[in-house]
């Protein structure tokens, strides 16, 4: 398994990852944040903390796209399991940092941290399976088109966004459940398409 690690430079790029996901999500708290909106006269007001799972599925996309083709092609190891094991550590870590920052500095934005770090882990790995490396502008791009286009009125996000539903939205949680399970199983499924385009 450490030579997966290596493969995947896992030991050393996640951690960086956390550190710099930590820290962003303790600074910025419930700090609002103004984005540009269709439908709300110009600009939606969200909270900055929705931008920071970005920062570690960008790092989580950028592992599972450094490869070793000659070992993974043999089909012998395990090595899409092993990614799904990385991939459901990193959004229970991320789970976990949210929710001491919530008790620990009382900003109740840090409770979606783990829900958005599994939504946009998911979308990950599905646009990886579909899409390749040139799939990384969706999961980060998807913050932005939920505050252009899924806002029914001011404040008001369609369910479909996620990320940008309080804490404790019951669907939101059940979407980003649904979204990590479906880009698991087409992690899973389909390793050819995922190598062939990850070169």
């Amino acid at each position: 398994m450490m030579w997966w690690l290596r493969a995947r430079r896992a030991h050393t790029r996640l951690p960086l990852g956390f550190l710099m996901f930590t820290l962003l999500a303790a600074i910025v708290q419930d700090t609002p944040l103004f984005l540009p909106s269709i439908w709300a006269s110009g600009a939606e007001i969200v909270q900055a903390v929705t931008l920071v799972p970005l920062v570690l599925t960008s790092v989580l996309f950028d592992c599972l796209h450094t490869r070793l083709d000659a070992a993974e092609t043999t089909g012998i190891r395990p090595v899409r399991f092993f990614d799904v094991l990385l991939t459901l550590g990193t959004v229970a870590l991320a789970l976990a940092v949210g929710e001491v920052i919530a008790m620990a500095t009382g900003a109740a934005s840090a409770e979606t941290l783990g829900r958005n770090t599994a939504f946009l882990a998911g979308l990950t790995l599905l646009c990886g399976a579909l899409f390749g490396r040139s799939a990384v502008l969706v999961p980060a791009l998807w913050p932005l088109i939920g505050v252009l286009f899924g806002m029914r009125a001011a404040g008001d996000p369609y369910p479909w966004t996620v990320l940008l539903e309080p804490p404790g939205t019951w669907y939101a949680s059940t979407g980003a459940l649904l979204m990590l399970t479906v880009g698991v199983g087409a992690h899973l499924l389909s390793p050819n398409r995922f190598a062939r385009r990850a070169a």
